[in-house]
């Protein structure tokens, strides 16, 4: 019966799979912010292509366990992008005898450098001892040319995960915390995505994003100071704005700045997608000299400034939060699940600024 199980849950993977290969191949999608489309990679220090994330060797034990070989480092950031409600865990390798370069704000990886980060969701929110179901493993490796990407989808055993060309939607459901059963899709990104989000960058890897105080097994708090001392980076930055919890106990402002910054920035920046629109949403851009407090933009659902202070109904990016429709919600990207957690932050961070009537 185990055997019938487990031959069954292989086909749909491979049905599913050629299915998304054969709509990546009709469309000829390719990652322009990447050098290659998503597909298998290499492990450290090989050039044969991995189908298995079990064969890259960055775990030790039991994969679904997701403890990290020697070398591999586990990281965390200040304020994660929203990714439909999924868990992230973060991980970085850097080829052996080089160092990622650290300056102020974005920092350098030198090629050969593999960042990981796998998504999951819980089994049960009021019990975290029933772990998570892991659904996709993502990387990004230095190359030479940019950033290749890749994505490995895991299956329903949990056993391993198997190269993907993206562009899936996989089920996914859990027990939220008051106990009600959640159904939702999760989106596994093409290499399209993976291009209009990171724009051949990095997008964790900041002084910003880093800059963290946590226990680590070596008796460290300082991210910062540990990934120093385990020789990932090269120097401590120079004095530099730090993110903060967005839903944690930090004052309204920063947390919401610290939101735009992980979630809209890195389109609304220099050198995003969003670059052209002149409309910044980094830390260093929103502060109260710098908001597009009633500027005027394309109407959407009847809002036609970006922000209306006082009055977050008015305001056309939360509207865009809110809107189902692919081609209007922000952040771009297949619309899975609302950030209900987030359209809350931002409407009382918009609610709490000195009310003003917009006019022409």
């Amino acid at each position: 019966m185990r055997m019938r199980t487990a031959h069954a849950a292989a086909m749909r993977y491979l049905i599913s799979l050629c299915t998304a290969l054969a709509a990546a191949t009709i469309a000829g999608v390719f990652c322009s912010g990447c050098s290659a489309p998503l597909s298998a990679i290499p492990a450290p220090g090989s050039t044969a292509p991995a189908p298995r994330l079990s064969q890259l060797g960055l775990f030790e034990g039991e994969l679904a366990a997701q403890r990290p070989r020697a070398g591999v480092v586990a990281y965390d950031v200040n304020a994660s992008l929203y990714a439909g409600g999924a868990h992230k865990q973060r991980f970085v390798l850097a080829p052996p005898g080089a160092r990622i370069a650290v300056n102020a704000d974005r920092w350098q990886a030198p090629v050969g450098t593999y960042f990981v980060k796998t998504f999951s969701f819980p089994v049960d929110e009021r019990n975290p001892q029933l772990g998570e179901r892991l659904v996709e493993t993502r990387f990004l490796i230095r190359t030479k040319n940019g950033f290749d990407a890749a994505t490995y989808v895991w299956n329903d055993a949990q056993t391993d995960a198997f190269a993907s060309p993206g562009d899936l939607d996989v089920p996914v459901s859990w027990l939220d915390a008051a106990g009600v059963r959640r159904d939702q899709r999760f989106h596994v990104p093409s290499a399209a995505q993976c291009a209009a989000c990171h724009q051949g960058r990095a997008l964790g890897w900041s002084s910003r994003q880093l800059d963290h105080r946590a226990t680590y097994s070596d008796g460290s708090t300082d991210q910062i100071q540990h990934l120093l001392t385990l020789g990932v980076i090269d120097a401590r930055p120079s004095a530099h704005a730090a993110l903060v919890d967005p839903f944690g106990a930090a004052p309204l402002e920063l947390r919401a700045r610290s939101y735009l910054d992980a979630n809209c920035g890195h389109c609304h920046g220099q050198g995003g997608s969003a670059e052209g629109t002149d409309l910044f949403w980094g830390f260093e851009h929103t502060g109260a000299g710098e908001l597009p407090a009633c500027r005027a933009t394309r109407d959407v659902d009847g809002r036609d400034r970006v922000l209306v202070p006082g009055h977050p109904d008015q305001s056309e990016f939360l509207a865009r939060m809110r809107s189902e429709r692919p081609r209007v919600h922000m952040p771009r990207g297949p619309v899975q699940s609302l950030d209900q957690a987030g359209i809350a932050l931002l409407s009382a961070w918009v609610s709490s600024l000195p009310s003003a009537v917009c006019t022409d």
